[in-house]
């Protein structure tokens, strides 16, 4: 950044910084938007949602917690007698206790008391009763964090607690215990904050024009790391075949996700078979000999993991119906079959010229100082689409 007063400069670099992080925090909300979408729909497991989340530094999928807590539980009820009342106190609660929303499971641990109301009267038949009882709570929330989980918690048991006052009953002396193990839960369309776990770059008040650049290039970095991890975690994911099912159906629904996203689109290919048909000199021996020496030959070409140097998968057979003998022994018939996806051609024609050019040197290459005659080579287009073949390193 040239030109302008050191203070206008200073201003545009804070700019930047602040789009740079609005971004970020942007694309992140985005990201995870998607996600949850695609969990809702099935199309990604759990396991990878979560993978995906913490690769990017985002919070993981909330979870379904159990919250328990001691209470004394106090009500009043009319029974015929004292033992009829104990027996309610010891397994028995208030049905307002049962149609609490959300729900609160509600178990006796043991009776404090059961005495008569002080209201009660001497009169024959059912006497109301003052019951104290210690009681476990559990009630549940669906949140990310336990701390969060026991706030919504104690946020619901403050809405019971009036609920309940109002039916007379009171629960008292709370005393709230650690979390049980949280269960899966499937997130709702609402949970979609994304806070950033680590890396976010804190816009400050910086003192000179280095500092405002340091903020800014750190700002910029760290948008175009999370952007390459989105895109690298997504690009792995096909490559692991975490989706299962057809390539291309999988391929077009990551490619969707990254334009969303506002990345670049998954690089494009033709798929294309290349069939060569040689002949081979195999020398003496039988028909198996030579069909064994044919084999060996050519397994120079024969490859079944792409790489940068042979981007294709190639394999290939003999024809010992059609072998020749002459003065130098046998000629075996071979053909050798390619399946290779190429980028960066403009037509069908543009692919099946480059692919036949590739065949034609990948052979002559490996036959270099072999009496072969290389008959045909027919390369066709089979579709053009996404790439078999990323890397989610560079791609």
């Amino acid at each position: 950044m040239t030109g302008g007063s050191p203070a206008d400069r200073a201003s545009a670099l804070h700019a930047e910084t602040t789009a740079a992080i609005e971004q970020r925090a942007a694309q992140a909300v985005a990201a995870r938007c998607a996600l949850i979408a695609a969990l809702h729909s099935r199309l990604i497991c759990r396991p990878g949602c979560e993978d995906a989340l913490a690769t990017w530094g985002l919070d993981p999928l909330p979870q379904r917690w159990t919250i328990s807590a001691g209470a004394q539980l106090s009500y009043t009820r009319s029974h015929t007698n004292d033992d009829e009342a104990r027996e309610q106190a010891r397994w028995g609660v208030p049905d307002e206790l049962r149609l609490l929303q959300p729900a609160t499971a509600v178990y006796p641990q043991h009776v404090i008391d059961v005495a008569p109301a002080p209201d009660a009267d001497d009169e024959p038949g059912p006497q109301r009763y003052r019951i104290t009882v210690q009681v476990m709570l559990q009630t549940w929330a669906t949140e990310i964090w336990e701390t969060d989980a026991h706030d919504a918690a104690r946020t619901t048991m403050d809405t019971h607690l009036r609920t309940l006052a109002e039916a007379g009953i009171t629960l008292s002396r709370l005393t709230w215990q650690t979390a049980d193990s949280p269960d899966e839960a499937l997130p709702d369309d609402a949970d979609t904050d994304a806070r950033l776990l680590v890396g976010t770059v804190m816009l400050t008040d910086v003192d000179g024009l280095t500092a405002a650049t340091v903020a800014r290039d750190r700002a910029v970095q760290a948008l175009a790391d999370l952007q390459r991890s989105i895109r690298a975690r997504a690009i792995r994911a096909l490559v692991d075949d975490e989706f299962g099912g057809n390539y291309q159906h999988a391929a077009q629904r990551v490619n969707q996700f990254l334009v969303d996203l506002g990345l670049d689109p998954l690089p494009q290919a033709h798929h294309i078979t290349v069939i060569a048909g040689l002949t081979l000199p195999v020398g003496d021996g039988t028909s198996d000999d030579a069909c064994d020496a044919a084999r060996h030959r050519m397994r120079a070409v024969t490859t079944i993991n792409p790489d940068e140097a042979r981007p294709w998968t190639a394999y290939g057979w003999t024809i010992p119906a059609n072998a020749t003998v002459d003065k130098d022994g046998w000629r075996m018939p071979w053909q050798h079959e390619y399946e290779m996806w190429l980028r960066g051609n403009a037509t069908p024609a543009d692919a099946t010229t480059a692919a036949e050019a590739l065949v034609r040197a990948d052979l002559t290459r490996a036959l270099a100082g072999i009496d072969h005659n290389l008959v045909t080579v027919t390369a066709s287009v089979e579709s053009h689409g996404i790439d078999f073949y990323l890397d989610p390193d560079s791609d």
